[in-house]
C-alpha cells in the first residue's frame, strides 16, 4: 500500500503545483518533440535511401556477371542457372527476384524524340510481369496503359528534355556486345516521376527488346537481384550463396565496399565472373553523407537534452526551495528521507511522463507539417524523400531510447537539489532556511 499512497501524494502535490512546474512541462515536451522529430525524420530517410537503392540496384543482394574488357555485365542462361540454384541450395528463399539486363557505365545509351538528343544515365531491361508490383508502386505523370517489348518508362528530366509526352514514339541507340551501334524505335507509354540520384535520365524497357539491340540472347541478363525477408541476415545469406556458386562458377571474393570492388574487377580474367553485392557496396560513398547527416543530428539531440537537463536543475531548485517547509513538516510527521526524496521524484515523474506524451504528439504535428515543405532547392536530396517528401519512421526501439535518455537527463539534473533538500537539518528545513 506504501507505493500506492507516495504515488497518490505525488500526483496531489504535481496538480497542487502545476503552475510552477509549467516551465519544466514546456521545456520537456518541447524538448522531447525536437529529439523525436530528429531521431524519426534520420530513421525515415535511411529508410527511404534504402529502399529507393534496393529498388534501383534490384535487391538486397545483386549478382552480377562481369567480363573481361566487355562493354556490358553479362549472364548468359547457364550462369543463371547456377544462380538460382545456388539460391535455393543456401536456402536464401527471397520475398522475389529480378532478373534484369542494365546498361551503365561504359553503356548507358541516347535517347531521340523530334531533332532532340539526351544521354541516358541508366537503361534498364526488365520483366514487365516479373516485376509488376515494383512498376505499380511507381509514381508516374502519365501512368502508363500497356507495357510489352515495344514500350519504354522514361524519367521525368529525359522526357521534360526531349519534349515527348505518352504515346510518342522515340529512338534508342546503344552499343553492340561487339562495340556497334544499333537502334530501336519504341514508344513512350508512360513517364515516371523521379527526379532522384537513382531516377534521374534512366529509361525502363523490356528486357528481351534491349538484349535483342545490344547483342545478348533473349534469356541473358546482366544481373540477378534477390529481396530478403530479414536484412539482418544480408550478410550470412551472402556468404552462404556465395558458398554455394563458387563450386559452380568463377566467383569473385566478396566485397565490402567501393574500392574492394573495383579492385577485384580489375583482377578478372577470362570469361564470366560472378559478384555478390549488397547495397553497402553500391551505397558506401552516399555512406559519407548518411555520416555528415548523423553527425549534424547527434549534435542537436545532445543540446536539446542538454538544454532538458539544465531547465530540469535549475526549474527543481527553485519549487524545492520555496516547498522547503512543506518537506520539512513532512519530515516532522514521520516521513524518513529516503520517503520524501521517493515522493519528490516520483511527483517529477509523474510531470515528465505527461511531458513527453504531450511532445511526441507535437513531434506528429511537426513531422506532418515537413512533410508538406519541399526540399526541392537541395539537389540530390529526393534520394532521402518518399514520393518527394520527407518521411518520419517511429521506430520502437528509437523512441524508447529518446525516453530512457530524457529520465537520464531529468535523473541527473534532479537528484542533486532534491538529495540536499530531504538531508537538511529538520530545524532549518521548518524555518525555511535550506542553504
Amino acid at each position: 500500500m506504501k507505493p500506492a499512497v507516495f504515488l497518490r501524494v505525488s500526483i496531489k502535490y504535481l496538480w497542487n503545483y502545476r503552475r510552477r512546474y509549467l516551465f519544466l512541462f514546456l521545456a520537456l515536451g518541447f524538448g522531447f518533440a525536437v529529439v523525436t522529430v530528429i531521431s524519426s525524420l534520420k530513421d525515415g530517410m535511411k529508410e527511404n535511401l534504402y529502399q529507393s537503392a534496393q529498388s534501383h540496384y534490384a535487391g538486397d543482394i545483386t549478382v552480377m556477371g562481369y567480363q573481361k574488357a566487355a562493354i556490358d555485365n553479362r549472364l548468359t542462361s547457364t550462369e543463371i542457372e547456377y544462380i538460382l540454384a545456388s539460391s535455393e541450395q543456401a536456402k536464401i528463399n527471397p520475398v522475389s527476384t529480378a532478373v534484369r539486363t542494365a546498361l551503365f557505365g561504359r553503356n548507358e545509351g541516347t535517347l531521340y524524340f523530334n531533332g532532340n538528343a539526351v544521354p541516358l544515365k541508366y537503361v534498364v531491361g526488365v520483366d514487365w510481369e516479373r516485376e509488376k508490383k515494383y512498376f505499380d508502386k511507381l509514381s508516374y505523370e502519365t501512368v502508363p496503359d500497356l507495357l510489352d517489348n515495344e514500350s519504354v518508362l522514361l524519367s521525368f528530366p529525359i522526357a521534360r528534355e526531349l519534349g515527348a509526352r505518352q504515346g510518342d514514339s522515340v529512338l534508342l541507340e546503344v552499343l553492340t556486345e561487339t562495340g556497334q551501334r544499333n537502334t530501336g524505335v519504341f514508344i513512350t507509354a508512360g513517364i515516371v516521376e523521379d527526379s532522384s540520384f537513382f531516377g534521374y535520365y534512366k529509361l525502363y524497357m523490356a528486357r528481351p527488346a534491349l538484349n535483342n539491340l545490344i547483342g545478348f540472347a533473349e534469356d541473358d541478363c546482366s544481373l540477378i537481384g534477390f529481396f530478403l525477408k530479414d536484412r539482418a541476415n544480408i550478410e550470412p545469406e551472402r556468404k552462404a550463396l556465395h558458398d554455394q556458386l563458387q563450386s559452380r562458377m568463377t566467383t569473385a571474393p566478396l566485397v565490402y565496399d567501393r574500392n574492394s570492388f573495383d579492385k577485384e574487377t580489375d583482377k578478372i580474367g577470362e570469361g564470366i565472373t560472378a559478384f555478390l553485392i549488397t547495397l553497402q557496396v553500391y551505397l558506401s560513398e552516399v555512406a559519407q553523407l548518411m555520416d555528415a547527416i548523423d553527425l549534424a543530428s547527434w549534435v542537436l539531440y545532445g543540446m536539446m537534452l542538454a538544454i532538458i537537463m539544465v531547465s530540469a536543475g535549475v526549474t527543481c531548485r527553485l519549487i524545492l526551495h520555496e516547498r522547503t517547509r512543506e518537506t520539512g513538516t513532512m519530515r516532522a510527521i514521520g516521513f524518513y528521507e529516503g520517503d520524501v526524496r521517493f515522493i519528490l521524484e516520483l511527483e517529477i515523474l509523474c510531470m515528465a511522463v505527461i511531458s513527453i506524451i504531450a511532445g511526441f504528439i507535437l513531434a506528429l504535428f511537426i513531422n506532418w507539417g515537413l512533410s508538406y515543405t519541399s526540399f526541392g532547392w537541395f539537389p540530390g536530396f529526393e534520394i532521402f524523400l518518399q514520393n518527394g517528401k520527407l518521411n518520419a519512421q517511429y521506430l520502437p526501439g528509437t523512441i524508447a531510447a529518446n525516453i530512457l535518455a530524457v529520465f537520464c537527463m531529468l535523473a541527473i539534473a534532479i537528484w542533486g537539489p532534491i538529495f540536499q533538500n530531504s538531508r537538511s537539518p529538520l530545524p532549518e528545513m521548518l524555518s525555511g532556511g535550506v542553504r
